[in-house]
């Protein structure tokens, strides 16, 4: 394959997530976040790829004890578990705590764009185990009609979760919100997995591959907008100071920091 070649593959691995930053990006288009926020979340997948990679690398060898179905299982939620967790420590410990993270919204905006980062660059590493060109091309177009929505889901769920956890005045309540943060995604994140496994071996075609995905999908995408419909309306209160009950409001917040600093 020549240059042209590659860059087509790597445009399509990649072209699922550039529309949906694009959008995350615009639908906070009236309270933009500095570029350099936004740098460090889209380059986190390179980090939360290697996190990802050197765990399996040390764990995996461990596992052949067991038997085929027990290892399947252990092995997607080893990784659901350390990629979730490797997005939840930047998300958390590098962004949330930044200044510039003010509202409930940016919880959703961040984590989608670090979960899309992770994605794009997982699809990537990928397709290049391909040796055919359509092999490539095929791959990329499949994953990026599952694998980086189900990524994009998990974020905008823990999203929620690390976005009014900074606004939230109990402690027990924060890090009930925190565990939550984690448990929800690498739950999806491993269902996801294990069922993937699954209908590989048993679907008998790309057409019934792509209906037995939608099939799970569906009440996935439901979730999905459920919770971005909720993160909304959270931070719709926030601003306007009517915060629900155990969140502070914007005015409570900015207070805060002033005293902060």
């Amino acid at each position: 394959m020549g240059t042209l070649s590659y860059l087509f593959v790597i445009f399509i691995s990649v072209l699922s997530s550039i529309i949906f930053i694009s959008a995350i990006l615009y639908s906070d288009r009236k309270s933009k976040e500095p570029s350099y926020m936004i740098a460090l979340a889209l380059l986190s997948g390179v980090f939360t790829i290697a996190v990802s990679l050197l765990v399996g690398k040390v764990i995996l060898p461990h596992l052949n004890y067991l038997n085929y179905e027990s290892y399947t299982f252990v092995k997607v939620l080893i990784f659901a578990f350390v990629e979730e967790s490797a997005k939840l420590t930047v998300l958390y410990f590098f962004i949330q705590k930044n200044s510039n993270f003010d509202d409930v919204y940016d919880g959703f905006v961040y984590s989608s764009l670090i979960a899309l980062s992770f994605a794009a660059f997982e699809t990537v590493m990928y397709v290049f185990t391909e040796t055919e060109f359509n092999s490539m091309i095929h791959l990329g177009i499949i994953r990026g009609i599952t694998s980086i929505p189900l990524h994009l889901i998990c974020g905008i769920v823990m999203g929620y979760y690390v976005g009014t956890e900074k606004f939230t005045k109990k402690n027990s309540m924060k890090m009930f919100k925190l565990f939550n943060s984690l448990l929800l995604p690498t739950l999806i994140h491993t269902v996801y997995n294990y069922y993937l496994t699954k209908i590989l071996a048993f679907a008998t075609s790309d057409l019934l591959f792509i209906i037995l995905v939608l099939a799970f999908f569906i009440p996935l995408y439901i979730t999905g907008i459920v919770y971005v419909k909720r993160i909304k309306n959270v931070n719709d209160k926030f601003m306007s100071n009517k915060s629900p009950f155990g969140l502070l409001t914007n005015k409570e917040y900015e207070r805060l920091e002033e005293e902060r600093y």
